[in-house]
């Protein structure tokens, strides 16, 4: 007796992939962030191998569920540390912007994927409470439980009432048992989402943390280097 495998079709992945473009949603710059163009030194070399082994191997990914936390904790900067010549620093240092990249990668392979700010994600939950929403509360959030890959930048970084932690809880648990490949930059390393979300922040650190490679991005602020030398 032969079991039956089904694999979703090439015109399946085309529709979800219309349905579901990353970067979509980049402005004309963003779009231009590639690994190919990235600035990469000493300082992120090894970060940025990592981001692109995920990509590379993103079909594995999805199989087994693997989720990528990117984080650079202020916390975890010791006072005036320097390394090679640079003051170390857990902002500017391109999480965002490493982000972007591997969207980027995603929207050029054509993998189904959704890039949001926590901001955003939050905006698109609050506005199906207006009547003329034309999507309902779970018709958004089933968007976020399922589509194959979730890419949330700055996550941790709202105004955080029950109503939101319960939300985010509800994303990142449903994520992590149906093995929904999740990517997201914080600027809290996993120990300390405790103390910004106090009724659900063990909860969803420890799920990150059964999930997730780790990538810690400390380094020079270069917002301010670009700044510097565009001047």
């Amino acid at each position: 007796m032969q079991i039956a495998v089904v694999e979703n079709c090439s015109c399946h992945t085309e529709r979800m992939f219309q349905k579901y473009n990353a970067s979509e949603s980049f402005n004309a710059k963003e779009r231009g962030y590639t690994f190919k163009t990235a600035t990469i030194d000493n300082m992120n070399r090894e970060q940025f191998g990592v981001a692109i082994d995920f990509v590379r191997d993103i079909k594995r990914h999805l199989e087994l569920g693997t989720w990528l936390y990117i984080f650079g904790d202020d916390a975890r900067v010791p006072g005036a540390s320097k390394e090679q010549g640079a003051i170390l620093n857990a902002y500017g240092t391109g999480k965002t912007y490493l982000m972007q990249c591997m969207a980027n990668a995603f929207s050029y392979r054509k993998i189904p994927a959704i890039y949001v700010t926590e901001e955003r994600l939050f905006s698109d939950i609050k506005a199906t409470y207006n009547r003329a929403s034309e999507d309902s509360e779970d018709e958004v959030l089933q968007r976020y439980y399922s589509v194959p890959i979730l890419m949330i930048d700055d996550i941790f970084t709202a105004q955080y009432k029950e109503w939101a932690e319960g939300k985010l809880f509800s994303i990142i648990d449903e994520r992590q048992k149906n093995n929904k490949v999740t990517i997201m930059t914080s600027n809290y390393s996993l120990g300390r989402i405790r103390e910004r979300l106090p009724m659900n922040g063990g909860k969803i650190g420890s799920r990150i943390d059964g999930k997730a490679i780790q990538i810690e991005m400390l380094g020079p602020d270069r917002r301010a280097l670009n700044k510097n030398e565009s001047a």
